[in-house]
């Protein structure tokens, strides 16, 4: 489904029309996120806010584009329509499609913003690595209050960065981890954590399969206890008592 969902966007970023209409979603929908993004949405069945015949007008034609585009290559609209339910799915088509009407279609294709944001969440850390690129241990005097840091996940999914990696420090013990986490899934954002893995036990892998966390990565120096030891300073034990 994904080359299929790729090769039609090709397909409309080769149209003179669909260009145009993309480039008009450039701008701001009625739900604050730009209107292609809003108009997939629509086109899901997963909202649409009461608007302006301007708007309708915009949903209908996206909707009529994407219905030509599976018509030329003989793929069933409900796929389509089933394949981007997923939050995260339309806001990867948007990225790429405000990317081709901003740029046109280019190799790599360009985007408004980053797919992907690494976030080094907090300095805290309960680990003191030899090899850590940020001297991680008590939390930073100047690191952001939860509102803030909510404000920032809003401005991130707004400007279109579709996925979200949280690192540290160790995220995991910070407690606006889980905060964080529901207001980027909140707003179709993926979310990826990158973890020494001291803090998962069963409880926890629970709660951050619960809370939409997609990804989650552990760091491991050495298939030798007493190696990874030299680096982590005794997390062996604790990620093996896990």
């Amino acid at each position: 489904m994904l080359l299929d969902t790729l090769r039609l966007l090709e397909l409309i970023a080769s149209n003179p029309f669909s260009r145009w209409v993309l480039k008009f979603g450039l701008n701001r929908g009625p739900n604050g996120s730009s209107r292609i993004e809003w108009a997939l949405d629509a086109f899901t069945g997963d909202g649409r806010p009461t608007c302006g015949m301007r708007d309708q007008l915009y949903v209908l034609t996206i909707q009529g584009i994407l219905h030509a585009g599976c018509r030329v290559f003989h793929f069933k609209v409900d796929a389509l329509r089933q394949y981007a339910r997923d939050p995260v799915v339309r806001k990867g088509i948007a990225s790429v499609l405000n990317g081709i009407a901003r740029y046109g279609m280019t190799k790599p294709q360009l985007l408004n913003a980053p797919f992907l944001v690494v976030w080094n969440l907090t300095n805290l850390c309960n680990l003191r690595c030899k090899h850590c690129y940020q001297s991680a241990g008590t939390a930073a005097p100047d690191e952001l209050r939860l509102e803030e840091k909510i404000r920032v996940v809003r401005d991130l999914a707004d400007a279109g960065v579709v996925a979200v990696a949280l690192s540290g420090g160790e995220p995991l013990i910070h407690p606006h981890f889980f905060p964080i986490v529901a207001e980027a899934r909140k707003r179709g954002m993926f979310v990826a954590v990158a973890t020494n893995g001291t803090m998962i036990d069963e409880k926890m892998a629970q709660r951050l399969k619960d809370s939409g966390v997609g990804y989650v990565e552990i760091s491991l120096d050495s298939t030798h206890p007493e190696l990874h030891d030299e680096f982590r300073g005794g997390s062996w034990v604790l990620e093996a008592n896990h």
